[in-house]
């Protein structure tokens, strides 16, 4: 079974809106949000081990530290696959 780090934004984290959007880096044992639509899809082949959640305007604003304290974040984990989103073209979510 593949182990997956999946990485979501504030708002599909479930912490809040622009209002929570400079929140940093954060991570969470197993499934958050729409992480659990991502487990039916990857039925019994893969694992969602690790939830990485990061505040959209936190990430812009300090790019290079959110890059590094996200990736010390992951690879804790040792996942096989990282999964970023969704996105649904929102704003500054994925730049």
């Amino acid at each position: 079974m593949f182990r997956v780090v999946h990485y979501i934004n504030q708002f599909f984290g479930q912490i809040g809106g622009e209002d929570k959007a400079g929140i940093g880096p954060q991570v969470k044992e197993g499934i958050v949000g729409p992480g659990m639509a991502l487990k039916q899809a990857l039925k019994d082949e893969a694992q969602i081990v690790a939830t990485v959640i990061c505040g959209d305007s936190y990430f812009n604003e300090n790019i290079e530290k959110a890059k590094a304290e996200i990736l010390d974040m992951i690879r804790k984990y040792s996942p096989d696959i990282f999964i970023a989103g969704p996105a649904f073209n929102a704003g500054r979510y994925g730049v």
